[in-house]
């Protein structure tokens, strides 16, 4: 997925780019941000993430940085 892609993604899947951040466990949603003005691949982790929140609804669910049950991505992604 490119990242220009990432915005159509978020709203099929009900996401805001801060409910996305703190599902994939990024500090800062400037990061969230540069992957949408990016016509490059996303990060293959960062895709495997995407297709597990959309295939696994209840890993929606996020506490203030990570998805429950789940340790945080790193930031550096």
């Amino acid at each position: 997925m490119l990242g220009t892609e990432l915005p159509g993604w978020r709203s099929r899947n009900r996401f805001t780019q801060d409910t996305l951040r703190m599902a994939l466990g990024i500090k800062s949603r400037q990061t969230i941000i540069n992957w949408e003005k990016s016509t490059e691949p996303l990060p293959r982790l960062v895709e495997l993430a995407l297709m597990t929140l959309e295939r696994f609804p209840e890993e929606r669910k996020v506490t203030t940085l990570a998805t429950v049950h789940r340790p945080p991505i790193p930031a550096s992604f």
